[in-house]
């Protein structure tokens, strides 16, 4: 053979070589290096003319490499699978296959290296996901529902725990905590468990109503007591409450003659109606709620003493979520079960999503999280809900680019193919550079460059 044959035959090996994926590592018998292909530089950071010639224990103590296959081939004359980790810390998947001459002596080893660090990582991800999963369903199952009240956190215990006895009694109960804690579904759990469960149980709201209004609400009114009033007159809602419970929220918006009207209910067990001269016998049951504190509405003069200590005969505070972290999972699950009923949907949360929900402070409590549940079934366009389609609000800037293992990937690429063609501008050369084909390297360049660029001139 002509020695421009060898030579063009060399240079077609040596483009075979190049144009692979994987990398391509030859020694000789003794360990030396006889030959790499490009992959090589790429997994290495190191030129290939720097590795040909060594042997592969100096490479090793170099620490370009660890462990060497090699060795381990050439002890057991039997093709070697292991993984390999790279100065770089990359992981490498590195299958190596030992050559053998015609008298059965071992004449070259070669080594097919494949980069599997993004799959490694992604799986790691995937584990870490699938525990947090875990994580949540045993949550689920360590829950405690009290009249569908839902508690995980030992402090919601507690709390359910004291609604639970105080219920069999007809103390009077003062419920604090911040607006969304669950102050109203409470004084309904007080009431169901009960001996009063089953008569009435009615409810104002004290800061929604004028005093003008709220007196005659409250206690009722003769025939022709004032103008515009019914004439029949009209029954108050502690009137109607007999044998049962009245609920009253916001009791810190009562003015402070309103006030001193109400402890002379509770004191002496009667209502008189406006316009009246006559009282009513009543047997209610109080359950009152602030989401201030009424000790310094106290200290300020602008909360009756005596009505403080007539309704703190049990004080029952209610942890703000932010507090009782543990209960975010359940309680979002449990809206959803109850959303997807509702609205005939079958939607599921991915477990970014759920990563997302135990971050927020969720400033309006349990109210705001059944808010956000709802909007997410119903504005859902697949069963599965991902931290894309959470509200601005609930995403953390941080946290921009999290969501599906799909969206994760998408966003790592196309991170990888900016940056590179940056570099390499053009697709031959980005081909070379991230070990893929041109045509496959001018597709990313459309997605990711060229069009991101058209949109941008749009906008």
């Amino acid at each position: 053979m002509r020695f421009d044959q060898v030579e063009m035959q060399n240079k077609e090996l040596e483009a075979i070589l190049n144009a692979s994926f994987d990398e391509i590592f030859v020694t000789d018998a003794r360990g030396y290096v006889t030959r790499v292909n490009a992959a090589c530089e790429r997994y290495y950071q190191i030129p290939a003319k720097d590795l040909v010639g060594k042997h592969v224990k100096e490479l090793e103590k170099m620490g370009v490499f660890y462990p060497s296959v090699t060795p381990h081939v050439m002890q057991s004359r039997q093709p070697v699978e292991m993984f390999q980790r790279t100065q770089k810390g990359r992981y490498l998947l590195v299958r190596t296959r030992p050559l053998f001459d015609q008298d059965g002596q071992l004449y070259r080893i070669v080594s097919f290296s494949r980069d599997l660090t993004d799959v490694i990582q992604l799986n790691e991800r995937i584990k870490e996901l699938e525990g947090q999963l875990e994580q949540y369903k045993k949550e689920l199952d360590d829950r405690v529902e009290l009249n569908g009240i839902i508690a995980n956190s030992q402090k919601m215990r507690d709390v359910l725990h004291l609604v639970n006895k105080v219920a069999r009694v007809d103390s009077t109960v003062l419920l604090t905590g911040e607006t969304g804690v669950g102050k109203t579904v409470i004084a309904r759990a007080i009431h169901d468990l009960s001996e009063r469960r089953g008569g009435p149980f009615n409810y104002v709201n004290c800061g929604s109503l004028p005093d003008s209004l709220i007196e005659s609400e409250l206690f009722g009114y003769e025939p022709g007591s004032f103008t515009g009033a019914a004439p029949h007159g009209r029954q108050g809602l502690i009137e109607k409450t007999q044998g049962g419970t009245f609920f009253l929220d916001e009791i810190d918006a009562l003015s402070l003659s309103m006030q001193a009207k109400l402890l002379h209910v509770l004191q002496e067990k009667h209502v008189r109606p406006i316009g009246s001269s006559t009282y009513v016998k009543v047997d209610v049951r109080f359950v009152a709620a602030s989401n201030k504190q009424l000790e310094q509405l106290v200290e300020e003069g602008a909360f009756r003493e005596d009505l403080y200590y007539r309704l703190n005969v049990v004080p029952i505070e209610i942890p703000p979520l932010r507090e009782r972290k543990e209960d975010i999972i359940p309680l979002a699950y449990h809206f959803l079960d109850y959303f997807n009923r509702q609205y005939e949907r079958n939607v599921q949360f991915s477990p970014q999503l759920l990563s997302a929900f135990l971050d927020y402070s969720w400033k309006g409590n349990v109210r705001e999280v059944s808010n956000v549940v709802e909007r997410l079934v119903v504005t859902a366009d697949s069963d599965e809900v991902t931290y894309r389609d959470l509200p601005p609000f609930l995403k953390k800037p941080s946290a921009e680019g999290r969501g599906t293992l799909r969206e994760m990937l998408e966003a790592a690429e196309k991170e990888i193919i900016v940056e590179a063609y940056a570099k390499h501008p053009s697709s031959y050369q980005l081909a070379e550079a991230l070990g893929i084909s041109q045509s496959s390297a001018m597709r990313k360049i459309r997605k990711y460059v060229q069009n991101e660029k058209s949109r941008s001139e749009k906008d």
